[in-house]
C-alpha cells in the first residue's frame, strides 16, 4: 500500500498571496471557436478514449487506435463506459436527494456528455457546479459545450489533481462555498496516477464536513481480461494503474461509506433487477465516502 500524506487546508486569506498555480488563478482557456478540431497531442487522451467509447465526436486517430486496444482486450469495454457514465447520474441524485448536497466539484471533466452534472443536480434545487481538468483543449471544449447560464453558479477551472490546492482556489471559490458541504466526483481519474492517495487526502482535508467523494475506479478484480487489457494499454501509450477492492476503500480512509461500500460499478446503489449490467461488465467499482 501507498504512503497516505496529511495536509493543512488553504485558507481563503493565504490563497490570495500563494503563487498564481497553487492558488487555482490559472487563466481559462480560450473561446472554443478559436480551437481547431485537429488541435490533439499526438498521443492518446484518456478523456478523448473515453468520449469515443461513448460514441462522442472529441477524438483523432490516436485515441480510436487507443480504444481499438481496449476493445480487441474487452469487447465489453463500451459498455463499461455506458455503466459509468450513467452511474455519475445516480451517485448525484443520491448526493442532492438524500445528502442534500448540490454543491459539486467536477475532477477531470474531460468532455463532458449528457445530463451535464449542473443540470442533474439542478433538478433538486439551485446548483453550484465547478468542472476542473488540466487539459486546456478539453475545458475549452466543456465550457463551449454546455454554455451555462447563470454563469455565477458554474465555473471552469484549469486545474490539476496533482496540485489539489488549484481545485479549491480563487476561482473555484466564486462558484463554490468550502465552508459548507461540496461533493467531489473522481470519476475514472485516480487509475491515470501511479500514487495518488495523499494527493487526495489533501483534496479531503479541505473539504468541510458533510462533504462526500465519489469515486469510479477501473479494476482487475472483476476479470482477468481487465489486467491483460490494462497492459496492453499501457504498452501502447497509455498506463494506467488497477486497484483492488481494498484499495479503492483506502481512498476513504477515515470517512463513512454509504451504500453499502466498495461495489462493481453496476452494482451501486441498485439491485440486481434494475442493474443495466453485470458487475464482471464494469470494469471498475464505485464508492460514495461521507465526510464526518
Amino acid at each position: 500500500m501507498t504512503n497516505r500524506l496529511t495536509a493543512t487546508p488553504l485558507g481563503a486569506a493565504a490563497l490570495e498571496n500563494a503563487p498564481a498555480v497553487e492558488a487555482g488563478r490559472w487563466e481559462l482557456p480560450p473561446s472554443p471557436s478559436l480551437l481547431l478540431d485537429g488541435d490533439y497531442s499526438m498521443t492518446p487522451s484518456p478523456a478523448r478514449v473515453h468520449d469515443f467509447l461513448l460514441r462522442g465526436r472529441h477524438h483523432s486517430s490516436v485515441d480510436r487506435e487507443m480504444a481499438a486496444v481496449l476493445l480487441a482486450g474487452d469487447p465489453q469495454a463500451r459498455v463499461a463506459a455506458r455503466i459509468t457514465h450513467r452511474h455519475r447520474e445516480l451517485a448525484l441524485t443520491f448526493l442532492a436527494v438524500e445528502r442534500g448536497i448540490r454543491q459539486v466539484l467536477v475532477v477531470g471533466c474531460g468532455y463532458p456528455q449528457r445530463p451535464y452534472v449542473h443540470r442533474v443536480v439542478g433538478r433538486y434545487g439551485a446548483a453550484r457546479v465547478v468542472y476542473a481538468d488540466s487539459d486546456p483543449v478539453a475545458l475549452a471544449h466543456a465550457r463551449g459545450l454546455m454554455n451555462v447560464t447563470p454563469p455565477g453558479r458554474t465555473g471552469f477551472v484549469l486545474a490539476d489533481l496533482a496540485q489539489p490546492a488549484t481545485l479549491a482556489g480563487v476561482q473555484a471559490r466564486e462558484v463554490l462555498d468550502f465552508d459548507r458541504p461540496v461533493a467531489v466526483l473522481l470519476h475514472h481519474v485516480l487509475h491515470l496516477m501511479p500514487d495518488p492517495y495523499g494527493l487526495v487526502t489533501q483534496l479531503k482535508n479541505m473539504l468541510a464536513s458533510g462533504s462526500a467523494l465519489s469515486i469510479t475506479h477501473p479494476t482487475g478484480d472483476l476479470h482477468p481480461r481487465h489486467m491483460v487489457t490494462a497492459a496492453a494499454a499501457a504498452a501502447a501509450g497509455m498506463p494506467m494503474w488497477l486497484r483492488t477492492r481494498d484499495e479503492v476503500e483506502a481512498f476513504c480512509a477515515g470517512w463513512r461509506l454509504a451504500k453499502g461500500g466498495v461495489k462493481p460499478t453496476a452494482r451501486w446503489g441498485r439491485d440486481s433487477r434494475t442493474s443495466p449490467g453485470s458487475g464482471v461488465s464494469s470494469a471498475a467499482y464505485a464508492v460514495m465516502a461521507l465526510k464526518p
